[in-house]
C-alpha cells in the first residue's frame, strides 16, 4: 500500500498521503478508507490529498472512470484539496476538470499552504 490515511481531530479533516507510483486500484482503496473516516467521524468533510511525492500510474481513461464512479464515495459534501508535485500539474488539472464535471468539489494545488487556505484550515490553533 502506497498511502496513509489519518484523521486530524484538532482541525477536523482527513489527510491522505501517497508515495511512489499510485495505481487506480490504490485510489479506489484510499477512497473507501476516506469514506469510512467521513462516516465514522461525524462530519469530517475536508480532505487533503498529498501527492507531492507520488506519481499517478494511470491513463486518462482510468482517471475519468475513477471520478465517474465517485458519486457516493466520499460523501458529496466533501471538499477535497489535492497537493501535487509541479511536474504532474497537467495531469492534476485534467483530474480536477473531470472531478468537477462529475459534481465533486476538488481542487489541485502546487503547495500545502494554498490547499489549507482553500479548505479553511489554518496552521494556528
Amino acid at each position: 500500500m502506497s498511502f496513509v490515511v489519518q484523521k486530524k481531530d484538532e482541525k477536523r479533516y482527513a489527510l491522505l498521503a501517497f508515495k511512489g507510483g499510485v495505481t487506480i486500484s490504490e485510489l479506489e482503496e484510499s477512497r473507501r478508507a476516506l469514506k469510512d473516516i467521513a462516516l465514522a467521524s461525524n462530519g469530517y468533510r475536508k480532505i487533503i490529498v498529498d501527492m507531492q511525492e507520488a506519481s499517478l500510474a494511470a491513463s486518462t481513461l482510468d482517471i475519468h472512470q475513477f471520478f465517474a464512479s465517485n458519486k457516493v464515495e466520499p460523501p458529496t459534501a466533501c471538499l477535497i484539496a489535492v497537493v501535487v508535485n509541479p511536474n504532474n500539474w497537467a495531469d492534476a488539472l485534467f483530474a480536477e476538470n473531470v472531478a468537477r464535471n462529475h459534481g465533486i468539489c476538488l481542487r489541485v494545488f502546487r503547495n500545502d499552504f494554498h490547499a489549507r487556505a482553500w479548505l479553511g484550515i489554518s496552521d494556528s490553533h
